[in-house]
C-alpha cells in the first residue's frame, strides 16, 4: 500500500496493491489527487437542472440549451447536431509539440459542434440527459416516464411529481427511494405500496402514515394498527388540503425520522462490497447507486461495468474504463472521457464521441477509428503518433490527469460537484473553477400573488401568475398539469421552487462517505454512511432484520 498527500487539498489518501494493478492495466501513472477531487472534476463537467434558451449555431432558431448563451461554444438542436450535413472531421488538426495538449484540446473543443440538450421525447422539450419521456416537464437523468413533472434519476413512472430515484410508479408525490408504488407521498425508501403518507421502509403495505420500518401492513398510523374507519379520520384530520396542514405534517415526520432505526448500508444482494445504495455488486468499493457492478472502485450511478474505477454516470456494459464521466453504453478499455456512449473502445481524452475505436484526444466524432484531435490517420501512423504524444504529455505533466477545471464549460454552481461538493462563489474561483452569475435584469415579477391556503380554493388563474420562492426568491409557475394533479389528491401548493424542493429531498440522503461506527444495538463494529454524532440508531444488517421485521 502507498500513501500519497493529495496535490490540492494536502489531503493524505492510499493506494493498494489492487489499484496499482488496475492502474498498471490501465497503462496510468498514479493519481495525484484524493478521490474526492477526483470526483469533484468530474462531475464539474456535468450540468443537469440548469437549462437556458440560446440560439441553434446551425439554424438560428431559438432552443432550449444545458449551455447558457455566453458560453463559447458551437451549439446545435439535437436533431441538427445528429444530421449528416455536417462532418466533425473538417475540424481536424496537428499536434502541436511545442504547446500543452489541454490547450490544443480546449481549441478543438470550441469549434466542434456540440448538443445543446441531451434529450429524446415527446412533447417533453424541457428536459435534460432524458430519454424517449412522453408529456414530461423538467426531469433530469430520467427516462421512460410518462406525465410526470420535477423528476430525477427516476425511470418507467405515471403521473408522479418532486420524486427523486423513484421506479415503475404511479400517482406519487414527494418520494426518495422508492420502488412500484402507487398513491403515496411525502416517503422514503418504499416499495411495492400504496396510499403511504410519511413513511419510510416500508414493503407491501397499504394506507399508512408517519410509519417506519414495517411490511404487509395496512391502516397504520405512527406504527399502530388502527381499523380502516380511524385510520380514515385521522388522515382527514391532518388537513392536507390546507399549506399549513402539509408544513404541520412534515414536521412531525422528521421528529419520526430523527429516532427510527437506520440500517448501516443500504446495500443488496452484495459481496465483499463496501458503499450505499449497491445491488447485485460485487467486488465494489466506495461507490454509490451501483447495479449489478463488479470490481468497480470510486463509481457513482454505475449499472454492469466491470473493472472499472473513478466514474460517475452511467456506465451501462462496460469494461475497463477509468476517469469518466457522463458516458454510457458498452466502452471499452477507455481513459480519461467524457460525454461518450453509444459503445467506444480505446478511447483516450475524448469528448462526446459516439460509436468509435482508437479514438486520442478527439471531440464530436461518430464512428470513427485511428484519429487524433479530429484528423485521420492510417493505424500505423496512429500509433505511433499517440505514444510520441503521451511522452509529451509525461514531459508537460498532463499524462494521467482528468480535464483541467478551467475547461468546463459551466459555472460550478451548475454542476452535480456542487450538490456532492458544495462552495462558495469565492472558494470556487480560488480553485480555478467559473461561477455563473445568473441575470436578474429581464426578471418580471408581476403583482405580488398570495397563494390560498387550501388546494380546493384554488382556480386555474393561479398557472397564469408568477410565483416567488418563499425559501430563496426565485421565480417559478405552477403548470396546468401539476395543479390538476395537486387537485385531485387533494394536497396543498408548494411555496418552495422546484429546484429548491430537489435540493431539500436530496437533503434527505446521505453524503457519500463511509464512517467506522458501531451498531447501536449489538455494539459490533460497522461501516456507515451515517455520520458520528447524528441522532438515527444505527444498526448492523442482523440487528436491523431482526429489530425491525
Amino acid at each position: 500500500m502507498i500513501s500519497k498527500n493529495c496535490s490540492i487539498s494536502n489531503q493524505s489518501f492510499f493506494i493498494t496493491d489492487k489499484d496499482q494493478a488496475f492502474y498498471k492495466k490501465m497503462d496510468v501513472p498514479f493519481p495525484t489527487l484524493c478521490p474526492e477531487e477526483r470526483q469533484r472534476r468530474r462531475l464539474a463537467i456535468r450540468n443537469e437542472l440548469h437549462l437556458y434558451n440560446r440560439k441553434c449555431d446551425k439554424t438560428g432558431k431559438s432552443i432550449i440549451s444545458m449551455y447558457a448563451p455566453d458560453v463559447p461554444y458551437v451549439i446545435y438542436a439535437f436533431d441538427e447536431w445528429w444530421k449528416d450535413d455536417w462532418d466533425p472531421l473538417e475540424h481536424g488538426r496537428e499536434f502541436d509539440f511545442s504547446r500543452p495538449f489541454f490547450e490544443q484540446f480546449a481549441e478543438l473543443q470550441a469549434v466542434v459542434p456540440r448538443m445543446g440538450l441531451i434529450n429524446r421525447g415527446e412533447n417533453s422539450d424541457f428536459n435534460s440527459y432524458a430519454l424517449d419521456n412522453k408529456d414530461c416537464y423538467l426531469v433530469y437523468t430520467a427516462d421512460y416516464n410518462e406525465k410526470c413533472y420535477y423528476l430525477r434519476f427516476s425511470d418507467r413512472n405515471y403521473q408522479c411529481v418532486d420524486c427523486d430515484f423513484t421506479f415503475d410508479s404511479r400517482f406519487c408525490l414527494g418520494l426518495i427511494k422508492a420502488e412500484n408504488c402507487e398513491g403515496s407521498f411525502y416517503s422514503q425508501k418504499i416499495s411495492g405500496s400504496s396510499g403511504l403518507y410519511f413513511c419510510y421502509n416500508l414493503q407491501n403495505c397499504h394506507d399508512c402514515m408517519f410509519t417506519t420500518n414495517v411490511q404487509n401492513k395496512q391502516y397504520m398510523m405512527f406504527n399502530q394498527q388502527l381499523t380502516k374507519e380511524e385510520y380514515e379520520k385521522r388522515k382527514k384530520n391532518l388537513g392536507l388540503h390546507t399549506y399549513e396542514g402539509v408544513k404541520k405534517a412534515l414536521a412531525y415526520f422528521e421528529e419520526v425520522m430523527a429516532k427510527t432505526p437506520r440500517k448501516h448500508l443500504e446495500n443488496k444482494n452484495c459481496q465483499d462490497s463496501v458503499g450505499d445504495y449497491l445491488i447485485d455488486c460485487k467486488n465494489v468499493t466506495e461507490s454509490y447507486d451501483c447495479y449489478r457492478c463488479e470490481d468497480v472502485k470510486f463509481g457513482t450511478h454505475l449499472k454492469e461495468a466491470k473493472d472499472c474505477y473513478d466514474w460517475d454516470f452511467v456506465g451501462y456494459k462496460s469494461e475497463l474504463c477509468y476517469e469518466v464521466s457522463s458516458s454510457a453504453y458498452n466502452l471499452f478499455n477507455c481513459r480519461f472521457v467524457m460525454n461518450c456512449w453509444l459503445g467506444g473502445k480505446d478511447l483516450t481524452y475524448c469528448d462526446l464521441c459516439l460509436g468509435n475505436e482508437d479514438l486520442f484526444g478527439c471531440v464530436g466524432l461518430r464512428k470513427q477509428r485511428y484519429c487524433i484531435l479530429n484528423k485521420q490517420y492510417t493505424k500505423e501512423e496512429y500509433e505511433k503518433l499517440v505514444l510520441k504524444i503521451i511522452e509529451h504529455m509525461k514531459k508537460t505533466g498532463e499524462w494521467g490527469q482528468f480535464f483541467p477545471v478551467s475547461m468546463s464549460p459551466y459555472g460550478y454552481n451548475e454542476t452535480v460537484a456542487s450538490e456532492y461538493f458544495p462552495m462558495t462563489k469565492k472558494e470556487a474561483l480560488e480553485c480555478g473553477y467559473k461561477w455563473h452569475d445568473k441575470d436578474e435584469s429581464a426578471a418580471y415579477q408581476g403583482p405580488e400573488v398570495i397563494l390560498l391556503e387550501s388546494i380546493e380554493e384554488t382556480n386555474d388563474s393561479i398557472c397564469a401568475s408568477i410565483l416567488k420562492c418563499e425559501k430563496t426568491g426565485v421565480l417559478y409557475k405552477i403548470i396546468p398539469q401539476e395543479l390538476a394533479f395537486y387537485k385531485r389528491f387533494g394536497v396543498a401548493l408548494p411555496r418552495v421552487a422546484p429546484l429548491e424542493r430537489h435540493r431539500n429531498r436530496m437533503g434527505l440522503l446521505n453524503p457519500r462517505k463511509i464512517y467506522d461506527r458501531v451498531c447501536n444495538q449489538c455494539g459490533g463494529a460497522v461501516k456507515t454512511s451515517y455520520a458520528p454524532g447524528r441522532l438515527e440508531p444505527i444498526y448492523c444488517e442482523p440487528c436491523y432484520l431482526k429489530e425491525v421485521f
